[in-house]
């Protein structure tokens, strides 16, 4: 959402306020939080589980039948975890994860991960197109390359392409760049079904043992509709323009509040990343019966970025959202996303075109 000067930036200013609150005091009154944990650089590990149990939370599988030899990260460490790890996970189920549930929400995610600079296990991904003719990389500063702790580097983007290349767009008037960016091929129930399995790994016991359902569906290799025949399947997606941290993951686990009322649904599982959230509402048949039974519809509120207060958003623009339907069970091709950047200063400088250009990989 873009300010504009007919609104009194106090205007705008109360509004931002006032919308905080009533989300703040929506999810205080129907919610309780069950599981939250917020990690950045010096953060503590965390250990979920009973290492000497030795038993799988997902497959039930003992170490008499797999092995738990794997360090499993209980959210993916593509998205920066480096903190937060679970025991009662087996080595078998790791590898179904990695296979048929993290690679989807990676690969849907690239683009936001790329240019926002989130480093994974292997760094700051790079994107590139279909064909190889605009990429993305993102390289060490030099003034922290010597730093031997990889989340405290900073990371410069490098991009590449053509001066005439259609996926950007310059506007010199309003000092903006918008970049449009290719998606790699994904599935999108595959996506929901990651969101879903960080979910059950950071739950109270009392909580998990509800979702024998959710631990089965996780597991099952085919994303087809039979295999769950449950829609629609939301992720309410929220973007926060502006700086905010990029080495920093929380979430929050939410169950409704037994005085509450039932028309929101049982559980929702929220993911803070840089300045991304994602939320979703957990499948959860027996528990919210009534309302599905009659057809009707869950309320919610936006949950708000806790890293973009009213100063933030005053500064850089407000927070905007959408919904995706992840039900859908065939791959997904050739989609695009976009996102705008602001600069200071456009600077014509040949010279660090060519030393990109020297570095850019050979075709092979």
């Amino acid at each position: 959402m873009t300010q504009t000067s007919e609104i009194h930036p106090a205007e705008i200013r109360a509004e931002i306020h006032k919308l905080l609150i009533e989300r703040v005091d929506w999810f205080d009154r129907h919610y309780d939080v069950v599981s939250h944990q917020a990690f950045g650089p010096g953060s503590e590990k965390i250990y979920l589980g009973e290492k000497a149990k030795q038993a799988c939370r997902y497959c039930g599988h003992t170490a008499t039948q797999v092995k738990f030899k794997k360090l499993a990260h209980a959210i993916p460490d593509q998205i920066g975890n480096d903190w937060l790890f679970d025991y009662e996970e087996c080595d078998d189920c790791n590898l179904h994860f990695s296979k048929y549930v993290e690679d989807d929400f990676a690969k849907w995610t690239l683009p936001w991960r790329s240019l926002g600079r989130i480093s994974g296990k292997n760094g700051v991904p790079s994107l590139k197109s279909n064909d190889k003719q605009f990429r993305i990389d993102a390289a060490v500063n030099d003034s922290t390359a010597d730093d031997l702790a990889e989340s405290h580097r900073r990371y410069d983007l490098e991009i590449r392409m053509a001066l005439n290349d259609a996926r950007h767009e310059l506007d010199e008037a309003a000092r903006t760049v918008k970049l449009t960016l290719e998606r790699q091929p994904y599935v999108p129930m595959g996506v929901f079904k990651c969101l879903v399995k960080m979910a059950i790994a950071v739950m109270p016991q009392e909580e998990e043992n509800r979702c024998a359902h959710l631990k089965k569906w996780t597991l099952l290799p085919d994303l087809t509709f039979e295999s769950y025949p449950y829609k629609p399947l939301n992720i309410i997606y929220q973007f926060v323009p502006g700086p905010l941290p990029n080495d920093r993951v929380s979430y929050w686990l939410l169950r409704r509040k037994l005085e509450g009322t039932e028309d929101c649904s049982y559980m929702q599982f929220v993911l803070q990343l840089s300045n991304h959230v994602f939320q979703i509402a957990l499948p959860m048949h027996t528990e919210d019966r009534t309302v599905l039974e009659a057809g009707g519809t869950f309320q919610t509120m936006l949950w708000p970025n806790t890293w973009a207060g009213v100063d933030h958003q005053m500064e850089y623009g407000r927070s905007g959202h959408r919904l995706f339907d992840m039900s859908g069970t065939d791959r997904v091709r050739g989609e695009t996303t976009w996102m705008t950047f602001h600069y200071d200063q456009l600077i014509d400088a040949p010279e660090i075109a060519a030393r990109l250009n020297a570095k850019q990989p050979q075709a092979k």
